[in-house]
């Protein structure tokens, strides 16, 4: 078999080392009792908006295909481990047959470019059914219909209406959540390390919200 060395293997060789490097971060992390995927496929679905609950829901296009990868509906640790392994073996399978039948290899970045879409496809095909495998905890499972009147503290930048800012609570189950809170009242403003109440849902991670009467000087 020809030298996985070889450059024509590059870019697939790299997906299986980034496997390799996400796989100790989550395990690094669960030590901590914290899930650095979880947490990133939270933090993507709510800035892309997906929500697959909602059918009249807008998102732009990386939304939609976010969505239309299973995204925020299976664990996303799941569908990272499908997409780097579908382009690994699919970018080495490629260029093995080119240099076994033709005796060349595309160059890295076409093969890339051919293999991606193959990929794509595959975490579509394979992402819910697998999913379905992986044993997770009903319930501690929140609805997002569920943060309408929690308190979250602004982490970063200011609030105004039309103008959101990232906000993060830790539920019962020690799960954390961040979400887009912008106040309820025009000319009121959320500062960073503020906290709020939340009183309504605009969309599937835009929320508003009101001066938290608890926290009030």
């Amino acid at each position: 078999m020809t030298s996985l060395l070889q450059p024509g293997y590059a870019p697939f060789i790299v997906a299986i080392g980034i496997m390799i490097v996400i796989a100790v971060l989550e395990s690094v992390t669960l030590l901590f009792g914290f899930s650095v995927t979880t947490h990133a496929g939270n933090l993507i679905a709510h800035q892309f908006d997906i929500d697959h609950a909602a059918s009249g829901a807008e998102t732009g296009f990386i939304g939609q295909l976010l969505g239309w990868l299973h995204v925020g509906r299976v664990p996303f640790l799941v569908l990272l481990a499908l997409f780097l392994t579908g382009f690994a073996i699919s970018g080495l399978l490629l260029q093995w047959v080119l240099h076994a039948l033709f005796h060349f290899m595309l160059p890295p970045a076409l093969a890339a470019c051919i293999a991606l879409p193959l990929t794509l496809l595959f975490v579509r095909k394979t992402g819910k059914p697998i999913g379905r495998l992986v044993p997770q905890e009903e319930s501690s499972a929140l609805s997002e219909t569920d943060f309408i009147g929690r308190a979250v503290r602004i982490v970063t930048g200011e609030a105004t209406q039309g103008n959101p800012a990232e906000a993060r609570f830790v539920d019962e189950f020690g799960q954390a959540h961040y979400v887009r809170i912008e106040p309820e009242d025009a000319g009121v403003v959320f500062l960073r390390g503020q906290t709020v109440l939340i009183t309504a849902r605009v969309s599937a991670s835009l929320y508003r919200a009101i001066k938290s009467p608890r926290h009030e000087p």
